[in-house]
Parts: structure tokens; sequence; C-alpha cells
């Protein structure tokens, strides 16, 4: 019965942070990175 109730707070736990990740961040910003030298413009590439 220990180990059941371990169990069943440890699942607890996770499911409140994944919850708190997806309230503070949103489902849609989890998507792929982004490449930063398509994001730096032309000009700012090649700058000494």
């Amino acid at each position: 019965m220990d180990r059941f109730f371990l169990a069943v707070m440890v699942s607890a736990v996770l499911l409140l942070i994944v919850a708190a990740d997806l309230l503070v961040n949103g489902p849609g910003l989890q998507g792929p990175a982004a490449n930063v030298a398509s994001v730096m413009p032309v000009s700012g590439r090649f700058v000494r």
C-alpha cells in the first residue's frame, strides 16, 4: 500500500509540473527550435 501511495504522489507531482509548464509557456510554443541563421538579417551576417 505504501508503494502505491508513493507512486500516486510522484505521478501527481509530475502531472502538476507538466500542467504548470503548459500554463506558463502555452501548448504551441514547444515547436521545433528556430534556425538562428535564417532569422538574422543578411546585413548582420557578414559584419566583421
